[in-house]
């Protein structure tokens, strides 16, 4: 798939953006003033210290736990195999990229990516998905990491086309989505789910009638 997504450039620049929403999201979370609370939750205060029993995924090496990023293929099971007849299929050379980002290895234990392109028979880009699956290292999940997770994924896709236009929330098969809007048309879509394996985020970006995203948000597998 990588080949495929390298003779696009579309294609190209839809990896990226989850590349570069990825490698810049620790600075954004950085940036965003505390809110007053009286009684913050733990996920937002606690030191970001990885747990020495944290499980290691047989897909990738790591030499030692919150020192690199796993890429692990496993994470992909989390989704559905195919959406209206297009395969999803895995992109480990982008995940790989990701993995590399040392800057966020405190915060990201493993990462996946995957992707499902539509038929185009006008050679114009039709439907497509990209799909980011973090797992998350024990206490980093919580609202401002999620908020600033969000934000800076919707800033890097819509930086191609304008920039983001609007923001909105559903439930998507019982899930709470969060949607972006680029000024171009392209939807990014963001989904948290708390797995037994421990938090894991699922963002994606997306373009097309056939509602790739949406369909992958109401096949996700817990």
């Amino acid at each position: 798939m990588r080949d495929r997504i390298g003779r696009t450039p579309h294609r190209a620049t839809a990896v990226r953006g989850s590349l570069l929403m990825i490698a810049s999201v620790v600075v954004v979370v950085g940036c965003i003033p505390p809110r007053p609370s009286p009684s913050p939750s733990p996920a937002e205060t606690a030191p970001l210290v990885p747990s020495a029993s944290e499980p290691r995924s047989s897909a990738g090496t790591s030499a030692s736990v919150g020192s690199e990023i796993t890429v692990d293929a496993a994470l992909l099971d989390l989704l559905p195999d195919e959406v209206l007849g297009v395969p999803v299929r895995p992109d480990a050379a982008t995940a790989a990229e990701i993995a590399g980002e040392s800057s966020i290895a405190p915060f990201v234990a493993a990462i996946a990516v995957a992707a499902a392109f539509g038929p185009q028979p006008s050679g114009a880009l039709s439907d497509y998905v990209v799909v980011t699956v973090a797992r998350l290292r024990p206490g980093t999940f919580g609202d401002l990491f999620y908020r600033g997770w969000r934000d800076t994924f919707d800033a890097a896709v819509c930086e191609q086309s304008g920039g983001v236009s609007a923001h909105a929330e559903t439930d998507i098969a019982g899930r709470h989505t969060f949607i972006g809007t680029c000024q171009g048309g392209v939807h990014t879509y963001h989904v948290h789910l708390a797995t037994a394996a421990g938090d894991v985020m699922v963002s994606m970006q997306g373009l097309g009638d056939g509602s790739f995203a949406e369909r992958i948000v109401a096949g996700l597998r817990e």
